[in-house]
């Protein structure tokens, strides 16, 4: 029974407070129960309550797309890296997105804002070839290697690039199948399996704007030679569907390679023909607008989305007619990849001081990078892709040391997938 009247009811964001008796009905002053605050009693009307907060990488940059879940429901962050919930449990939220390692969050209803920060995933890989793919024993190698370093990671392809630029597995995407565009080499889910089974990560590369043999087959969508048209949407699809299948069969991220304009001959020709655009903003857009779709794709399916970069763009201050530009570019990837290949840069002597760069692999590497870490974009992950071949594996390593002492994962290349162990930091198998 209550006493003194009405019980007055104050409502707050943890729940409803019983006050005691409020004026009304003949009482006075005299009647209001002066409870100390401690003597409160919380009535929880139910066990679910609002919540709204961010989501940032651990340098504190908001997060878009993340996925924050809770009690079977979930919503995605926006531009800005925030979420809400009208009425969530107590209990554990987690948070996902592609790029990053899962996140857990306790809610216990003290909060109605909550902040959470993210982990980079640092990959350390090495790249697959189809013919490694292709072979049971040398896939094998592939994985004892992974056993006793610190490579977290394989680079598979999906399709090739100066080779004819067929695809490497049974695909599905009926532009390849219509025009004949495939060469089965491996298959892609018997490997993702294994390299799931290791602890691994799984990326897939796919040479975007090239192919001779989709260009012969559909001439339309051609720019010059073997290359697409970045700037034609039309010759955006093919390389799109296949991330959005190779998303599906089980890779973690897309790595988008040759995602510009040609170099080289082919890149005069195309400008002599008027085929390329004259003005660098077009063709940096058209390079980010392409990236932005894969995003746009491949994120709700948990895939991140990478970027192979021209080493030169990175001390570059202009697109050399590539379209691609550090600052813009990597606005629009979860991974921004620089291809960093010492020998490279011995054709041009002088670079960074040496007559001969390959022979100061670990200072190359440095350089380009501090360079690169100056200009992409807050939030943007840096892997560096490294030469694997024609060096010592004394110089791969320091090429990696290069990567490691700036935080960095690390990505290295070898044409045909061989690899000597030594040339990677020993240890166990990082978490991919």
């Amino acid at each position: 029974m209550l006493l003194g009247g009405v019980v007055a009811v104050a409502v707050g964001a943890g729940g409803m407070y019983l006050v005691g008796p409020a004026l009304g009905m003949g009482a006075t002053a005299e009647h209001v129960r002066k409870d100390p605050p401690a003597q409160l009693r919380l009535e929880r009307t139910d066990r679910a309550y609002p919540l709204t907060g961010i989501v940032t990488n651990d340098s504190g940059v908001p997060l878009a797309d993340a996925v924050v879940e809770v009690g079977g429901e979930s919503v995605t962050t926006d531009a800005e890296g925030t979420f809400s919930f009208e009425a969530v449990p107590l209990g554990s939220i987690t948070v996902t997105r592609p790029g990053y390692r899962p996140a857990d969050y306790t809610f216990d209803g003290s909060v109605e804002e909550a902040d959470i920060a993210m982990e980079v995933r640092i990959v350390r890989g090495i790249r697959v070839p189809p013919i490694v793919a292709g072979n049971d024993t040398s896939f094998q190698e592939m994985l004892d290697i992974a056993a006793t370093t610190t490579v977290n990671a394989f680079v598979f392809d999906t399709k090739g690039d100066y080779d004819g630029g067929y695809v490497f597995y049974d695909t599905q995407v009926s532009a390849a199948v219509d025009g004949g565009l495939v060469r089965v080499a491996y298959d892609p889910v018997q490997r993702l399996q294994q390299t799931h089974d290791a602890g691994l990560y799984a990326v897939t590369r796919i040479p975007t704007f090239i192919s001779s043999a989709y260009t012969a087959a559909y001439p339309e969508n051609k720019l010059v030679t073997q290359f697409l048209d970045p700037g034609n949407r039309n010759a955006w699809q093919y390389p799109l569907d296949l991330a959005v299948e190779a998303c599906q069969l089980g890779f973690d991220e897309i790595q988008f390679d040759y995602i510009r304009y040609p170099d080289g001959y082919a890149s005069t020709q195309a400008r002599n023909l008027g085929k390329t655009p004259s003005d660098q903003a077009t063709r940096v857009a058209n390079i980010s607008g392409f990236l932005d779709e894969a995003r746009s794709l491949l994120h709700p399916l948990g895939c991140a989305v990478s970027a192979d970069i021209f080493g030169i763009i990175n001390m570059a201050k202009n697109d050399q007619y590539l379209g691609q530009l550090v600052e813009e570019t990597s606005q629009h990837v979860d991974d921004y990849v620089p291809m960093i290949y010492p020998s490279q840069w011995d054709a041009d002597p002088g670079w960074f001081g040496y007559d001969v760069p390959s022979q100061h692999p670990k200072e190359v590497v440095g350089a380009v990078l501090d360079s690169a870490i100056s200009r992409v974009a807050p939030g943007t992950i840096i892997r560096p892709l490294l030469q694997g071949y024609s060096l010592s594996s004394s110089k791969i390593f320091a090429e990696i040391s290069a990567a490691e002492e700036r935080g960095l994962g690390w990505q290295v290349w070898n044409m045909d997938g061989v690899y000597n162990v030594n040339s990677f930091p020993a240890g166990t198998t990082g978490e991919g």
